[in-house]
């Protein structure tokens, strides 16, 4: 090997770059020797002081794997800043790192890292973002619809997160049809009034579940270019809510009635429509925002580290792979289940983090240039919704973020809630 540690450079996109590491193998010994003189230090050797035992003495009381690690951890430690130092790279994050070889015997030590770099975005106009979204009405089939339902709180509307679409549920579902462009579009359906096909497809689906289908669309859809024809497309579920109502029974319109305060059916049946009318406003916001976010991504350019977008999607896949865990299956069953080969739901799965990635970029983008401030009501306001949708005490999530000491999450979510009320109040909405 050669004295001097090689280097491979490549630029992966404007924001990634590759780096393929050989290590010197003074750089692999001395990984070694400092492994070994911290595992030295922690066993009891008879006949030597803490510390001073052989290599030969330590490995018999060392596991080979906590060995190995631990030269690891040394050796691309070290090797990655000299790395970085001599290309002249400011990294953006923390790399990522795969080791590919590493050898004792052979004083060998190889390993790639990705470095990401600040994202690079160039905003269009945000500011007047024309979007349409429809007209929020409620009939008396739907308040009738609700009086027959199963619902756990009279009159509350709740974002579904713990189960799959049931009939009567609120969702923004994004249609991506083969072949076309973008990133598809979204529409706020109820699910059971939509067409069969479609129906069919995004009951049980949870929120950011995806699924690969073929839609014959009715000829009176209101996207024209799909209308009567059918079409391979991949539905994504954006969002869920329902009106979560008491059971329909005789002790109904005393329970409910006393938490809605309505004094008969006929006042029941008008809060009701109140609740329903509130639960749709929301879910048109929601709407709204996917619009605005789907027009800023068209009319802007960004670019993000692969880290960033690669850490989600593997969170969220194992997160998946958790929840199949616990039904007994796989994530390939679940694959298979969603109508995709494992390595096309894996591929979808990365590609919808990537979006997110960006949207959240491009929202503390705007941040920035706005020069807007978080305040403590606003960190609180986050929190508590945090706290709902977890179905925990907000001081829960606080001791949580404070033992792993990451408050990210939160920051992230309030930057994000300001920046929408912001583009909300600064575009030009037209119900249809």
């Amino acid at each position: 090997m050669s004295t001097t540690m090689q280097i491979q450079r490549e630029e992966l996109n404007p924001c990634t770059i590759k780096l393929s590491v050989a290590c010197t193998k003074e750089q692999v010994s001395g990984g070694f020797d400092k492994a070994y003189k911290k595992f030295a230090k922690q066993i009891r050797v008879p006949g030597f002081r803490p510390g001073h035992a052989p290599k030969n003495v330590v490995s018999k009381f060392v596991d080979p794997n906590d060995l190995m690690n631990a030269a690891a951890e040394e050796i691309v430690r070290k090797a990655m800043n000299e790395a970085l130092k001599e290309e002249s790279i400011k990294p953006h994050d923390s790399p990522a790192v795969e080791l590919t070889v590493l050898s004792e015997e052979e004083s060998k030590c190889e390993f790639t890292a990705k470095i990401p770099l600040e994202p690079k975005v160039e905003l269009g106009s945000y500011k007047g973002v024309v979007v349409k979204r429809p007209k929020i009405e409620v009939t008396d089939e739907e308040v009738t619809t609700q009086l027959d339902e199963l619902r756990k709180r009279a009159g509350k509307r709740e974002a579904v997160t713990d189960r799959g679409i049931h009939e009567g549920d609120i969702a923004v579902v994004n249609i991506k049809v083969e072949g076309e462009d973008g990133d598809g579009r979204n529409f706020m359906s109820i699910a059971g009034q939509t067409f069969k096909q479609l129906d069919e497809a995004i009951t049980g689906m949870q929120v950011e579940e995806i699924k690969k289908v073929e839609l014959s669309f009715p000829k009176t859809f209101q996207e024209k270019e799909w209308a009567g024809k059918k079409k391979k497309a991949q539905i994504t579920i954006r969002s869920v809510s329902s009106v979560a109502m008491p059971e329909l029974d005789d002790e109904f319109a005393k329970k409910a009635g006393k938490e809605l305060k309505a004094k008969d059916l006929a006042e029941l049946k008008d809060k009701l429509k109140e609740n329903i009318l509130e639960a749709k406003k929301a879910m048109s916001q929601e709407f709204t925002n996917e619009a605005i976010l789907e027009e800023l991504m068209k009319s802007s350019t960004v670019h993000v580290p692969d880290t960033m977008w690669e850490a989600v999607a593997n969170q969220r896949l194992r997160e998946e792979a958790q929840k199949a865990a616990q039904e007994g299956k796989k994530l390939e069953d679940v694959a298979k289940e969603s109508g995709m080969e494992f390595e096309e739901f894996v591929s979808n799965w990365q590609n919808e983090a990537k979006v997110q990635v960006q949207r959240a970029v491009i929202a503390n983008t705007i941040f920035k240039t706005e020069g807007m401030k978080l305040t403590n009501q606003d960190m609180n306001d986050s929190l508590v919704e945090m706290a709902q949708e977890y179905g925990v005490h907000p001081a829960q999530i606080i001791d949580f973020m404070r033992k792993n000491k990451n408050f990210t999450e939160l920051e992230v979510r309030t930057v994000y809630k300001k920046v929408m009320t912001f583009l909300n109040e600064n575009a030009k909405i037209e119900e249809v």
